[in-house]
């Protein structure tokens, strides 16, 4: 049964509800474990809550390879060869999968969050696990034999000190902390709206540091979106509608009126944020023509979508211009404080590229989406990062054990999803699919590093 009380000794303590915690909860729980969960927040979700609930990532490693150019190869196999096994396996719990996705980028399944959430918490109670709801992770000690005691602190300011046989990490990442953004992220982190759960803190990585681990690559980056930039102010209801998804169709400039990336590097618009917010002052504008934003079905073109939601973001108050050549395009963008001459000559550059097949040439590459700015109306939308979750943090092996400063094991101690850092770098190819697969290798070997019997390191 759920419980507000603390316990005195566990097999496997997890931290954190979310998509990554609840089946690492209920993998551990199918295991033999009796896990308990500590949850930040009133209820079970976490950012998962959230989302759109599309499981999915590559299909091959040879399309995650060309997608994320940089992160941790095995892990990432694990996440292509484990998707089918991880939806079977929601499947076997009752979990009501919709449509497959099948596509030469995308494998998985739509899933309903609210059920998902539901069917995993009862797995787990069913299993003989318990949550402690509004219950946060505080530090980690290690103690003998690979075993561990966690200090968790209540909303009611009381302590409690939690032995456990093993622990899994997974509170989500830290693109709550202010702090540890402007370290790893940059000066213009405040700038960024959170777009996920404001409770995932970073409890998992400074709790794991404070225990002797050590942080991984990826620690700048993160998922995102590019959502509509300031004085626009939209609700989390709304911010599926004002997201805009189709940058890598379009071209982004700086203040500077100059592109700084390959905009069609991603499959929507999910490395742009980690870009954006390293430009002057956080924000960047987002410029088409009226091919891109009329959704002409041009080859190559990406089926995001762009009029409606490019609407929406103007309606909700977001900077935009629209002019019938380029000359008052830039004139527009100027009093909006973007060089003029700086961006007519990147778009002059741009668009002989685009015309002479040489986009790959460019100072600046564009590799895909070959669409300079040649039908008028010409539009300009200004744009800033949204952050999801971020995908550096503690450093993993392939068996999702913490490593140590030295690059060895700490016995007992598991992170997985957003916490398990460094599985992407530089892309990205699937969320939900961190916490599915990784909660549940991270779950089935916490039991087992508990002496559970019959469980089986994963």
């Amino acid at each position: 049964m759920r419980s507000d009380s603390p316990v005195q000794s566990v097999d496997v303590l997890v931290c954190g509800a979310g998509m990554a915690g609840l089946c690492a909860a209920a993998a551990a729980a199918e295991a033999g474990a009796r896990p308990v969960v500590v949850e930040k927040g009133a209820a079970a979700g976490g950012s998962m809550r959230m989302s759109g609930g599309t499981v999915w990532t590559a299909p091959t490693m040879a399309v995650m390879e060309a997608w994320v150019p940089g992160g941790d190869r095995a892990r990432q196999r694990q996440l292509v060869e484990g998707i089918g096994p991880g939806l079977d396996w929601l499947a076997s719990l009752g979990v009501s999968l919709g449509a497959p996705i099948v596509n030469d980028r995308q494998v998985g399944r739509e899933v309903e969050v609210g059920a998902l959430t539901e069917r995993l918490l009862h797995e787990t109670e069913e299993g003989g696990g318990r949550f402690l709801f509004e219950a946060a992770l505080g530090s980690i000690e290690p103690g003998s034999s690979g075993t561990w005691t966690a200090e968790v602190h209540g909303a009611d300011g009381r302590r409690w000190l939690m032995p456990a046989r093993s622990i899994v990490l997974a509170t989500g990442g830290f693109q709550g902390n202010s702090d540890l953004l402007a370290r790893h992220v940059g000066p213009n982190a405040g700038t960024m709206l959170l777009r996920s759960n404001p409770r995932s803190a970073g409890d998992g990585l400074l709790a794991a540091l404070g225990a002797g681990a050590r942080t991984s690559a990826s620690l700048s980056t993160f998922y995102g979106h590019t959502m509509p930039a300031a004085p626009a102010d939209v609700p989390p209801d709304r911010w599926v509608s004002v997201t805009q998804y189709a940058t890598q169709d379009a071209i982004l400039v700086n203040e500077r009126g100059e592109r700084f990336f390959d905009e069609s590097r991603s499959m929507a618009d999910e490395t742009a944020a980690f870009e954006i917010v390293r430009q002057p002052g956080g924000r960047a504008w987002m410029v088409m023509d009226r091919r891109i934003h009329d959704e002409e079905a041009l080859p190559g073109r990406s089926p995001s979508r762009v009029r409606e939601n490019f609407a929406n973001a103007v309606s909700a108050g977001a900077p935009a211009v629209t002019a019938g050549s380029l000359e008052d395009l830039a004139g527009g963008l100027a009093g909006r404080g973007v060089s003029r001459g700086g961006f007519l000559a990147t778009i002059e550059e741009f668009n002989r590229a685009m015309a002479g097949g040489k986009g790959a040439a460019l100072p600046i590459p564009r590799r895909r989406s070959p669409f300079g700015l040649v039908e008028p109306p010409f539009r300009a939308l200004g744009v800033r990062a949204g952050i999801t979750f971020t995908l550096g943090g503690i450093d993993v092996d392939a068996g999702l054990r913490v490593l140590d400063r030295d690059g060895l094991p700490l016995p007992g101690l598991y992170a997985a999803g957003a916490d398990a850092g460094g599985t992407y770098n530089g892309g990205y190819m699937g969320g939900l699919v961190l916490g599915l697969v990784q909660g549940h290798i991270a779950g089935r070997s916490a039991a087992a590093h508990a002496g559970v019997r019959g469980a089986v390191v994963a």
